[in-house]
């Protein structure tokens, strides 16, 4: 098994499997002519709880479900690219001298040692180097550590499920890989379940990437609460009314304002502090991930922080049939992982 960001194997078949809090979603890619396109993709939901915990039951459970998964969507090879969420893994930025690369890997090392707050026996230690400046003769590198009972985790439930495991990699890099595009510089806000994700990506290279506690359950709880109603009955309401201020009085975006308030300004002191130490503006914003659908989001967020806010695609660089355009656009911000991984190596 690989961590990080090594080439997979040559003429490979592989797909991306994107194991989240509520679903399972799968993305198979080919290249052809220097375009991606779609072989297959599914999904299957997920019981809730489930994915987050570490008894052998609740593995096992996945284990089916993403056999049963890989089964009804035919998929001929068990090679697979995974995934492990930013919550799960430890980021930082480093400079260093511009080195020759074996003294680089050397230098990397040491520093990991020095700047990852867990034992370096304890967890897998990959890097990229993420900018150079003219002027210093320094060299930005970003180090992620993965903790080896994460990865492990992971590639117990995959392997349960009869498949081989190609690579692992981090949610924030495949989400950069699935939404190039024209623009130079963006942020990706990825809403899940219980996390955000918010990442910066300058000429389609993750520069800076961090994990946030706050995600579509934190606002279903909170209305819940506010509203004084069972918390499935709340998510219900969410997903009906979302949080616009215009709708049933404005009593769910009253309740889950406070959290999106505290969404936007996390938001706010990420692209903040990659103004201060780049020296660079971004001016756009791309939503991923399944709570970003809620209703309200969008206008929300792009008002309280005067920005360019809109729905990244992970399909717009995917060739498919006519026919599923509209099924592909509706589950697009939920398929930002699955896809950047089937697109891994490609």
């Amino acid at each position: 098994m690989v961590f990080g960001l090594d080439q997979l194997k040559e003429n490979t078949d592989y797909f991306g499997l994107d194991i989240g809090t509520s679903s399972i979603k799968i993305a198979q890619l080919k290249k052809s002519f220097g375009k991606f396109e779609l072989i297959s993709f599914g999904s299957a939901p997920v019981e809730s709880g489930v994915s987050q915990s570490d008894s052998a039951i609740d593995k096992k459970k996945i284990s089916e479900e993403v056999k049963r998964l890989v089964h009804s969507m035919h998929l001929v090879t068990k090679n697979v690219v995974v995934s492990l969420p930013g919550s799960s893994v430890f980021t930082t930025v480093i400079k260093l001298p511009k080195m020759p690369m074996s003294e680089l890997k050397k230098a990397i090392s040491f520093q990991a040692e020095q700047n990852i707050p867990l034992k370096i026996t304890d967890v897998r230690i990959d890097w990229q180097i993420i900018g150079e400046s003219p002027n210093s003769g320094e060299v930005s590198v970003m180090i992620i550590a993965a903790p080896i009972i994460k990865t492990k985790k992971v590639a117990d439930i995959v392997e349960d499920a009869g498949l081989d495991i190609q690579a692992v990699e981090i949610n924030a890099l495949a989400v950069s890989r699935s939404l190039q595009a024209n623009e130079p510089l963006y942020a990706v806000v990825d809403i899940g379940t219980y996390t955000t994700e918010i990442t910066v990506v300058q000429s389609n290279v993750m520069t800076l990437t961090r994990s946030i506690p706050v995600g579509g359950q934190v606002m279903t709880r909170a209305i819940a609460q506010d509203l004084n109603i069972e918390e499935a009955q709340a998510e219900q309401f969410k997903l009906k009314f979302g949080v616009d201020k215009e709708r049933m009085e404005g009593k769910i975006f009253k309740a889950a304002k406070p959290i999106l308030k505290n969404l936007t300004e996390e938001i706010e002191r990420s692209i903040k502090y990659y103004s201060d130490q780049y020296n660079q503006n971004v001016t756009i914003i791309k939503l991923t991930g399944g709570g970003s659908k809620t209703i309200g989001i969008q206008s929300f967020i792009a008002d309280q922080l005067g920005m360019n806010v809109v729905y990244g695609n992970p399909w717009a660089m995917v060739v498919h049939k006519p026919d599923i355009t509209n099924q592909l656009n509706q589950n697009a911000p939920e398929f930002a992982v699955a896809v950047g991984l089937a697109m891994r190596g490609l």
